[in-house]
């Protein structure tokens, strides 16, 4: 069985590209367009691995985040977190906060999977 990657960004070409991108490499992939949608379909989907938009409006990625490892159930689920920003102090806060990556808009497919396999490399470690 395929992993199952949870796509959130407020921007809906950019959600499905990256979902297109995914398909294409076997997973199956859910996408949500706001941080309280993408909350609701974590809790019904347990997905595998997250990426997450950090500039988002309303509840913004790093609050996601926040929610995500708060609660015991998703707490282990490995989240990257994507900007267009490349700030480093995103990089570090998002770090701060739990993320298990970070990248910076615009990504590569390569770069994009190669990251999503090291974390779901790991997590089946730490689940061993």
């Amino acid at each position: 069985m395929s992993a199952t990657i949870l796509i959130v960004d407020d921007e809906s070409h950019i959600r499905h590209l990256t979902a297109r991108m995914l398909a294409m490499a076997g997973y199956q992939v859910i996408e949500a367009a706001s941080g309280p949608e993408a909350l609701r379909l974590i809790e019904e989907s347990k997905p595998d691995v997250i990426t997450c938009d950090i500039d988002m409006p309303g509840m913004d990625g790093f609050e996601v985040l926040k929610a995500i490892k708060s609660r015991p159930s998703t707490a282990d689920t490995p989240v990257i977190m994507l900007t267009g920003i490349g700030q480093r102090k995103d990089a570090v806060q998002a770090t701060e906060l739990g993320a298990s990556d970070y990248m910076t808009k615009p990504f590569g497919s390569t770069n994009l999977i190669e990251t999503i396999e090291r974390q779901l490399a790991a997590r089946q470690e730490a689940n061993e």
